[in-house]
Order: C-alpha cells, then structure tokens, then sequence
C-alpha cells in the first residue's frame, strides 16, 4: 500500500495570512465548490470542514456502475496508506494505558529476531527510521503471521536502524501484531472498540457489522474495467492478510473521516500530550520540507499535518491544518482521477483565495531532446539519477542549479533528495518530456512496476530553481 508524495513546491512554503481566530472567508468555500464543478474528470468524494462543520461536501461519479450507484458521502473508499495513522493512533493508546514503551525493541514481542532487527524501535517503526524493506509481498497475497515473520527477519535492512528514513509497510504490518499481542485482540477489532466507536465512525473499518457492504465503492481501471471491490479479494476472513493489514486498506466514508476530525481537534481518543507526540517532526523524510511524524506528515513546518495512500486504483488523501482547524479529505475509486493534485489545489484555494492556474503542457520528441540550454540540464538530471553517486550529483548541482535553490535548501539537503530521486527512478529512459512556460516535466518508470516518477522542473534562465516530484500510475 504505497504513500505517494506530491511536492509541487519542493523548495518554498506556502505563506499561511490565515488563522482559526480570524476565520476563513466564506468566499474561499465557494471557490473551492467552482474549482470542483469545472473538474469534470472528477470522480470521487470532497469533504472540507473548519470549527468542526462541514464547509464543502461534493461527490460525483459512480461507486457501481453497473448499477449506477452514485459517490455519496456513506461511500466507503480504500483509504491507503492513511490507515497508518490509525495504528500510529492505536500504539499511542497502549503508551498512555502503560503497557508500552517507544523505546521498546522488536525481541520484547517477536522470537526469532535476526541479530540485526533486534533492538529496533516502536518509535523507528512508527517514523519509518528502522530500515526495514518498504513490502515483501503483494496486498492479497496469502501469508500466515509466521510467514510474514520470517520474511521480514529474513530481509536485509537498508540501514542501520535509527540512521536513514525509509517508508516501510511492513513496520506498520509489525505494529500492528504489536497492538494484537497487547491489547488480546485482533487488530480490527481494537480499532472498533477502542478508536473508531469512542470517536463517533460509524462504518469505518476492514468489514465493519454496521456498515452497509453495499456502499464500499468498486475501483476502476484506466481503461475503464471494473477492478471489483476491495472485500471480494483475498481475505483472512474479515480482514487482510499481514502484507496489507495494519499498513493500509481500511475503508472510510467521507462522514467517516467528519468524525475523525472532530475526535482529534476534541482530543477525543488521544490526549492531547500523545497527539502532539503524534504529529511531531520525527524523520525527514528526504527533502527537507516533509517530515514523519507517527502514521502523520508534518509539512508546511508544521501547519499541515497530512498523509495520502492508495493501490494504484484507489486514493485518499487527508490533510488537517491545526492552525486554521480546517481539515481536508479526498477520496477516489478511479484511476484516472488526479487525487493528489486536486488536493494541492484546494489547500492553494485555502490559503490564497485564488483559483489555481492550470498548466498547459507541450509534449516534446525524445528523438530531438535535449534542445536547448533548459532541456540539457533536465537531460543531465536524467543522467545522474540512471547513475548516482555524489560526486556526480555534486558536480551537476554546482552546473545547472540556481544560486537561490542552494541558499534555500543547502547543498547536503540537494544530495539527499538526488539521492531519494534515484532510488525511486527505474532503470528504463525517461518516458515523456513535456514543456510550459519556465517549467519542464519529465515522466521516468519507476522501480516499482506500472508507476511514474514525474519530476517537475521550474527554471530561473537555464538553471534549476525548483523541483517538485510525484509518484503515480
């Protein structure tokens, strides 16, 4: 269940004018309503609340269309990777009852821990720091807890534990046997019991005996195919398996996700000393201006506090400004829909009070890049990432990047994203160049199969003075 980033302002911060005291202008609401009506490729569900009501709720689309079925906000979405921060949420519980430390090691709850794994961290499996593998299986592959156990211990870590950030599903998967062996119950059920009910969600779960089955929402391909329901895969009965279970796949309605908000801004299932804990800066996660905090982002230093997740079919998105107590939740059942980039939007809506200005991308022949001083430094991009090592990456920062992108980040902070590019960039050329205006976008398979890095390049002359990365299908 992958995290995406969408960083389309890598190197600057949004200024926030706004503050809760001050309220939001009722003008912003109907923007964001507009922006939404002259989507038409949108499909899903949008839900905007501040002060603990809702301000915007519009859904289109289809959640069966065979039966022609609408989006709604009852409409249970996959919900991705967001359901990390519910586990984040669930170990933080078992801290305050004093039954768990955040320094306890993986050999007080597991046997057979390898040498190197022992003495890894709840708190480094919540901040993605412990250097386990991202996945070692596939979301609907069967695997008993002893099977995934032992490919877990069995994996090589990537890092010593505590020295890197690496985003890790199978950490999650671990904390979540975690929350089981602690608590005597499964997972999903604590999650009813001690989170979901206490916080007023009323179908929120992996198989919820209050929720109608018929609302969780089908995927749909890019070709339109119809992908099924997320409950008609392969299931450990009412639940997924391990490669999925606690790392991502819960589903949540838009009404779901109200009541979220309002359990966190009312401390309702979380002190407030355990939320704030929650939605700390832990780990960089590599660029500088996004951070882990526990199953939680902290960007925007520390205004917004955000995760997204999807399968490549489904996506959601949550966002929550603390500050301004709005909260943002997107969700959708079709891959075609730019999720993501909606969400970016809508907070540009928020916080200037502007429609966002659409870009007009100009594909360009592959036989004839690079051809100009712009295209050759984007070429040069693509030539340390297919080989990195940082005396090249040094050299190709001091050529083609601008003096303000390295008084803004640092020249280590530049590595280090280079670096995380490179990981994340597949051994195949780049796949499309397109053009507009000062920018130049570049789309690279990525390692993982079927997804798209889509670097963004925003150019002062011929020099590089902002970079933005995506990963999509």
């Amino acid at each position: 269940m992958m995290k995406y980033f969408f960083l389309p302002g890598l190197f600057f911060l949004f200024s926030f004018q706004l503050n809760a005291q001050a309220g939001i202008p009722s003008e912003r609401w109907e923007l964001m309503r507009r922006f939404l009506a002259s989507r038409p490729d949108f499909s899903g569900v949008v839900l905007v609340a501040a002060g603990g009501e809702t301000q915007v709720l519009e859904s289109a689309g289809y959640s069966d269309r065979a039966r022609a079925v609408p989006v709604g906000p009852q409409t249970l979405f996959d919900i991705g990777s967001v359901s990390k921060s519910f586990t984040a949420t669930a170990i933080l519980q078992l801290v305050e009852a004093g039954k768990l430390q955040l320094d306890a090691p993986l050999s007080r709850f597991f046997a057979n821990v390898s040498e190197d794994k022992k003495n890894i961290t709840v708190h480094q499996l919540l901040s993605h720091s412990a250097g386990l593998p991202d996945v070692i299986g596939f979301d609907y592959e069967a695997v008993t807890k002893e099977e995934f156990l032992h490919k877990t211990f069995a994996s090589s870590l990537a890092f010593a534990p505590g020295k890197g950030y690496l985003y890790s599903n199978v950490g999650y998967s671990l904390l979540g046997m975690i929350v089981e062996q602690l608590s005597g119950e499964p997972y999903d059920a604590y999650l009813q019991k001690q989170v979901f009910a206490p916080a007023g969600m009323k179908t929120a779960g992996y198989r919820n005996a209050a929720a109608d089955a018929e609302q969780v929402a089908h995927g749909y391909l890019k070709n339109g195919e119809d992908w099924g329901r997320p409950t008609d895969k392969k299931w450990d009965g009412a639940s997924p398996y391990w490669h999925l279970k606690a790392n991502g796949g819960l589903l949540m309605s838009a009404a779901d996700m109200l009541q979220w908000y309002r359990a966190l801004r009312g401390h309702t299932v979380l002190k407030k000393a355990s939320l704030d804990l929650q939605c700390s800066p832990h780990v960089d996660e590599g660029g500088g201006q996004s951070f882990y905090g526990y199953g939680l982002v902290v960007t925007d230093e520390g205004q917004c506090i955000q995760h997204n997740g999807g399968n490549g079919i489904f996506r959601a998105d949550f966002k929550w400004f603390p500050g301004l107590d709005v909260v943002f939740f997107l969700a959708t059942n079709d891959a075609r829909v730019p999720l993501f980039q909606v969400s970016e939007q809508l907070k540009q809506i928020l916080l200037s009070g502007e429609l966002p200005q659409s870009t007009e991308w100009q594909a360009i022949s592959l036989e004839k890049f690079p051809a100009d001083g712009r295209q050759k430094a984007a070429d040069a991009l693509l030539a340390c990432l297919r080989v990195y090592t940082p005396e090249t990456a040094g050299v190709f920062i001091d050529r083609h990047c601008s003096e303000g992108i390295v008084a803004r980040n640092g020249k280590e902070r530049l590595l280090e994203i280079m670096q995380m590019f490179a990981k994340d960039a597949g051994a195949e050329n780049v796949k499309e160049v397109a053009v507009s205006g000062d920018k130049i976008l570049l789309q690279i398979p990525a390692r993982q199969e079927g997804v798209l890095l889509k670097i963004t390049l925003t150019f002062d002359a011929d020099k590089i003075d902002r970079i933005g990365a995506e990963l999509t299908d």
